[in-house]
C-alpha cells in the first residue's frame, strides 16, 4: 500500500535521521489502529507498507512516476508519538557478504555501516555526493544550503568510481527502489562538520559494498555547492 505523508508526518520524517540514502525505515501505528506497521519512506512524502507487496508496491511507482503516486494516494496520519526511526538492522532485511570477497567494480565487502563507525571531524576540503532520484530532495536545505541532519550521502570518489566502471548506482547503494538515480547533489562539509563513514550492507536483495557518509547533525550553512544531473 502506498501513502502520503501529513503535514505533521512530513515535518517529523524531516526531523529524523534517515536509514539509507534518499529513504527512511520507521515503524509506527496508524490513526485508529492499534497494531504498529513498518514503512519505507521515500522523500519523506511517500510512505510505503512493508508487507509482503512491496515489491509489487516499488513497481507501481517505477511505472508511473513518484509524482504520480504521490499525487493520487491517500494521507495516512499516525498517532501521536508512534513514529519510531528504524535501521536496517532492525528489520533483519540485510545478508551477509563474506569479508574479503573479491571486489565487484570498486565495491567493498565486509566492514560496517557508518553509523556503526567512529565519528570524525571533516578537513573542510573533502567533497560528498549525494545521489537522489528527487529533483527537489528533501535532505538538502535549499534555503540554509546545506544537509540537514541525519542525512547520508556518498564520498565523491566513489561516486566518481560508480560511474566510471558503468556500475548500478541502485545496487552498489543497496536502495529500496527501482527507479532510475537521477541527479547528484555536492557538499562540502566545514571543518566544524562531523561525519560517520562505512561500507554500504547488503539490504533488500541488493549487494551493497558502495562507500557511505553519515551526517549526524548535517551539515554547516553554505556548504551545499550545486545539483548535477547522474553521472555528469
Amino acid at each position: 500500500m502506498l501513502f502520503k505523508a501529513t503535514e505533521g508526518s512530513y515535518a517529523q520524517f524531516l526531523s529524523l535521521p534517515e536509514s539509507g540514502m534518499g529513504y527512511q525505515l520507521i515503524r509506527a501505528i496508524p490513526m485508529g489502529k492499534t497494531r504498529e506497521n513498518n514503512y519505507v519512506v521515500y522523500n519523506s512524502q511517500l510512505i510505503v507498507e512493508l508487507d509482503l507487496d512491496f515489491d509489487g508496491s516499488k513497481m507501481q511507482i517505477l511505472e508511473d512516476g513518484f509524482e504520480v503516486k504521490l499525487n493520487e494516494s491517500e494521507f495516512l496520519e499516525f498517532k501521536d508519538q508512534s513514529i519510531l526511526p528504524l535501521t536496517k538492522s532492525d528489520l533483519n532485511i540485510g545478508f551477509q557478504l563474506s569479508e574479503g570477497s573479491e571486489s565487484y567494480k570498486g565495491r567493498r565487502s565486509g566492514g560496517s555501516g557508518a553509523i556503526e563507525n567512529p565519528t570524525e571531524i571533516c578537513d573542510g576540503r573533502e567533497i560528498f555526493v549525494r545521489l537522489s532520484h528527487y529533483k527537489d530532495d528533501k535532505r538538502i536545505d535549499s534555503i540554509l544550503e546545506k544537509l540537514r541532519p541525519g542525512t547520508y550521502t556518498t564520498m565523491l570518489d566513489d561516486y566518481d568510481t560508480c560511474v566510471k566502471v558503468n556500475d548500478d548506482p541502485i545496487d552498489r547503494y543497496a536502495l529500496p527502489s527501482d527507479e532510475l538515480i537521477k541527479y547528484a547533489f555536492y557538499v562540502k562539509p566545514d571543518r566544524i562538520d562531523h561525519v560517520q563513514r562505512g561500507v554500504v550492507q547488503p539490504a533488500f536483495g541488493r549487494i551493497g559494498g558502495g562507500l557511505e557518509a553519515f551526517f549526524k547533525n548535517g551539515t554547516s550553512t553554505k556548504t551545499y555547492l550545486e545539483r548535477r544531473s547522474y553521472g555528469k
